[in-house]
């Protein structure tokens, strides 16, 4: 066995990335959309792979492998898999795709193939034969069981995956033993639930692979029975296989082509009942297709990959199910993590381990860090603005802890960026979850979310049984599932919790994973008694997070936000200077 294994996963479809694994650990994970400043960024993901590699603290000529995820990505599935008035200008394409022979197909599938190959031949000067391909769900699956905490070596896992499509799959049903993983179900893309949800998600006005969660956000406002009957609609696209185990066309409609079809179905329905139908059949689907699983293979923990795992509702159902002793979802399902599950994939065949140890992803900070010089440099765009104070602080985050315990909105860019959907307090806008009308000063300043969407919450590891239940200890450190709110203590968070329901989606802060903001969070719970802050991404609405201090110094300036914590340096406004020196008190 090698004594040393390094391995560079690449996803070049959509929100594409690249993650450096090195002997079975996570050394570093980016997004494209990160660095380019564009969101859900597709292709090649140049400045990723380089990204990683200077992490990683190593150059092109010392990687072992490099591992794509999906076999088939080429231009005749993604045509031939669209809505036609959602290709505007590319229907003759199509239509042409449509009538390639399978012939044709192989032989687009063998080019597109080399074109990949060549194109990081090109770029990083490795040999051919050290480039390999991991197929799509393989990839999801990979990404979530090697990750995985808490299983022995070798011990049986269940292993599901759920998306739109990848390779021509929407859904898989695997046994995890060790290094091996063993499909014994699989979904067509023709009989999809996440594209269904997708469709809707177009349906509502929204982008689709990206404001799902805003359908999910909305649906606790649906009238429950009418979302029951306007769910018949959906049932009649899918239903679970005679074995329970995979999805099935329940009629001769496509869910790749169901739009028209929803669009006639919901023609004069209320939106939030549509909302609460696509999320009902989703709950219906995915607890009904987990039980089955369980009840044909034995198995009873469980770990879980793919963007239809992105809804954390459902996965609160699944959790809560009587059948299923443990749950493990991979943080930021989607298509993001493809690259983790393909370098771990590829690199678990070349070590042969059943111990997952090292692969267990304790923390998602796997982006950059950034030094004084880079937030010096970032600061120098404030000269001459009117208004700003910028102060040289050792203790940055007791600045921060006092700040938000007088009540203000702070951004915070310190440590390595955070990878993922998610905020994790790195890359974070923080405030006091206690005060409702924080909501609407984070929306003003900065956010301008939907008037229904909620806000999530960080929690202290030894403050989370005051907040919420988690019978099964499922370690919620990434906010991938939902939780009820306890009611004695739903005060201290009613700007973190789902307004309608009062359900939570929790980051558990714990001080291995993050010794400065578990200490931050702790230094608040001093001065106010309260464990948990409001949580939400330091972004634009409708860009990505920031990554550097240069991002953060111009999204605060482009926006009304009060106070930036960095790490060397803490910036006002001067309106906020006041609160500034009561904060350094």
């Amino acid at each position: 066995m090698p004594d040393s294994v390094n391995i560079l996963g690449i996803h070049d479809g959509h929100n594409c990335g690249a993650t450096l694994v090195r002997d079975g650990v996570v050394v570093a994970s980016v997004s494209e959309e990160r660095l380019t400043r564009r969101k859900n960024e597709a292709g090649y993901p140049r400045r990723s792979i380089e990204r990683c590699l200077a992490i990683g603290g190593i150059d092109a000529g010392e990687l072992d492998d490099v591992a794509y995820a999906s076999l088939f990505m080429h231009r005749i599935e993604y045509l031939t898999d669209l809505e036609p008035w959602y290709l505007l200008g590319i229907e003759d394409q199509r239509k042409d795709a449509r009538k390639n022979t399978s012939h044709q197909q192989k032989l687009m599938f063998e080019v597109r193939r080399r074109e990949r190959i060549d194109t990081v031949a090109e770029h990083l000067g490795v040999a051919a034969e050290r480039v390999s391909f991991v197929e799509h769900h393989l990839a999801h699956l990979a990404a979530a069981y090697y990750t995985a905490p808490g299983l022995a070596p070798g011990e049986p896992v269940l292993g599901l995956t759920c998306d739109g499509a990848g390779d021509g799959i929407a859904g898989t049903v695997s046994l995890c033993d060790g290094n091996t993983i063993t499909r014994i179900a699989a979904t067509d893309r023709n009989a999809s639930l996440g594209k269904i949800y997708s469709r809707i998600t177009m349906l509502m006005g929204m982008k689709p692979w990206e404001h799902e969660y805003k359908i999910m956000g909305l649906a606790p406002y649906a009238d429950r029975e009418r979302s029951d009957q306007a769910a018949e609609a959906l049932r009649g696209l899918i239903r679970l296989s005679d074995d329970g185990l995979a999805f099935v066309k329940a009629g001769e409609l496509s869910t790749n082509y169901c739009y028209e079809s929803l669009a006639r179905a919901f023609e004069r329905v209320r939106f939030d009942t549509i909302a609460g139908a696509a999320q009902l059949f989703t709950e219906e689907m995915l607890t009904a297709w987990v039980r089955a699983a369980i009840a044909a293979t034995g198995r009873r923990r469980i770990v879980c990959g793919g963007g239809v795992f992105m809804n954390v509702k459902a996965n609160m159902l699944i959790a809560a199910l009587p059948e299923v002793d443990s749950l493990f979802v991979m943080p930021s399902a989607a298509d993001e993590s493809l690259s983790i599950g393909a370098a771990l994939h590829r690199c678990h065949e070349r070590l042969g381990s059943t111990d997952h140890g090292a692969s267990t992803l304790n923390h998602l900070y796997l982006g950059d860090a950034y030094d004084r010089s880079a937030e010096e440099q970032a600061l120098d765009a404030l000269a001459g603005a009117d208004g700003v104070a910028v102060r040289d602080c050792d203790d940055p985050d007791a600045v921060a802890a006092g700040l938000l315990a007088d009540g203000a909105i702070i951004a915070r860019c310190r440590g390595r960026m955070e990878w993922g959907a998610r905020a994790l307090g790195n890359r974070s806008i923080l405030a006091s979850a206690h005060d409702a009308g924080v909501v609407d000063r984070i929306n003003r300043a900065i956010k301008q979310r939907d008037f229904w969407m909620p806000f999530a919450p960080s929690v202290l590891a030894e403050s989370a049984d005051r907040y919420f239940d988690d019978p099964k200890g499922l370690a919620s450190r990434f906010m991938t599932t939902a939780f009820p709110s306890r009611p004695e203590t739903r005060g201290d968070l009613v700007a973190a919790a789902h307004p309608r329901d009062r359900t939570i989606r929790p980051q558990v802060v714990t001080e291995d994973a993050n010794p400065a903001y578990h200490r931050l969070l702790q230094r608040f719970e001093a001065r106010t008694g309260r464990g948990v802050v409001l949580n939400t991404s330091f972004n634009i609405h409708g860009e990505p997070m920031v990554d550097t201090p240069a991002d953060a110094v111009d999204v605060f300036l482009r926006s009304d936000l009060d106070h930036l914590i960095l790490d060397h340096f803490v910036v006002a406004r001067d309106r906020a200077a006041a609160a500034l020196r009561r904060g350094a008190a």
